[in-house]
């Protein structure tokens, strides 16, 4: 078959994900569908693991769901996208030959890297953030490192396999190239707001807890302009990505970058405090005192560069 021009992919992929088995929504609503299932069965089984659990570790009781909503996702990824005829490396992005994944994403990490240290640079020299008052405790530095490129690694292969990876292939094969970016990348940054209202009180858990938690998942948007800055960039982040993971017909390099990005955040949360009571303060949301209208602006020149010149090359590059 014939490569389609824009994703690199054969052009069978244009067909309905779910036709084989009579499902006709739009990928969006199945994905969409997917997390709320997620998110009931978390409901359901919510209490019982929290009781098991606080026998071992004191947990926040918000934390347990939440995390339990996560590792569900992760657990039915596999057999929800085999019945949307997903399951194989093209459609989720793992496009590349054997021997060339490391050497990618090791491109990707140092981009990554280069790029949110650029932005934390900003943020110190237009006086956002300044150096930690104690100085740099380098045992701390050690553990944040570890840990930063850890969960950054954990992270970025979730969120780009979801996102950039299932979901945005699916919609390519549905709609135009921009409402699948707007898509994808509206319900990436929306999901980073999705939490259950924080419970310090376990004492008062029951059954129904679960389905409290559920019920409040979405009630950060009662005051959206608290994050709004943040979710711009998140979603101008997701743009970035969606843009190289259509041109290079995989998401390796989405996953370094975006490893890249975890990480130096971790770091620079560290080594540095925000600087919350000057006029700077504006350039950072609350959401992480990093992301903000700076990064936004930071994130919307380079995808503007790699937009203008990125596209001839890229997919030879990678390939």
């Amino acid at each position: 078959m014939a490569d389609h021009r824009e994703c690199g992919l054969p052009c069978a992929c244009f067909h309905d994900p779910g036709a084989k088995y009579g499902l006709t929504m739009p990928t969006f609503v199945y994905f969409l569908l997917y997390l709320i299932a997620a998110g009931t069965l978390s409901a359901l089984l919510y209490y019982p693991v929290f009781q098991a659990l606080s026998m071992v570790w004191e947990i926040r009781p918000d934390r347990v769901f939440y995390r339990l909503v996560m590792i569900l996702s992760v657990l039915g990824f596999w057999p929800f996208i085999k019945l949307l005829g997903m399951n194989n490396r093209a459609a989720l992005g793992y496009s590349l030959a054997h021997g060339r994944y490391l050497r990618i994403l090791a491109m990707g990490f140092g981009i990554g890297v280069v790029i949110m240290t650029v932005h934390a640079c900003l943020l110190v020299v237009l006086g956002a953030r300044f150096p930690n008052p104690g100085g740099i405790h380098f045992n701390a530095l050690a553990v944040a490192l570890f840990t930063g490129l850890l969960s950054g690694l954990l992270v970025a292969v979730i969120e780009e396999t979801f996102f950039r990876g299932a979901l945005q292939h699916g919609l390519r094969r549905q709609t135009s190239l921009i409402l699948s970016f707007i898509c994808v990348n509206l319900f990436f940054a929306a999901v980073h707001f999705t939490r259950p209202p924080i419970v310090t009180d376990a004492t008062s858990l029951d059954w129904y807890s679960g389905w409290e938690m559920l019920a409040g998942m979405l009630h950060k948007y009662a005051n959206f302009t608290n994050f709004a800055d943040s979710f711009i960039t998140l979603f101008v982040a997701g743009l970035l990505l969606s843009l190289i993971r259509e041109r290079t017909g995989n998401i390796v390099l989405c996953i370094g970058i975006h490893a890249g990005w975890v990480l130096i955040i971790r770091i620079v949360r560290e080594v540095t405090n925000a600087a919350s009571d000057t006029p700077a303060a504006q350039l950072i949301g609350s959401y992480d005192n990093i992301t903000g209208w700076a990064a936004t602006l930071v994130l919307g020149f380079v995808t503007l560069v790699y937009w203008r010149y990125g596209r001839a090359g890229t997919r030879h590059m990678i390939h």
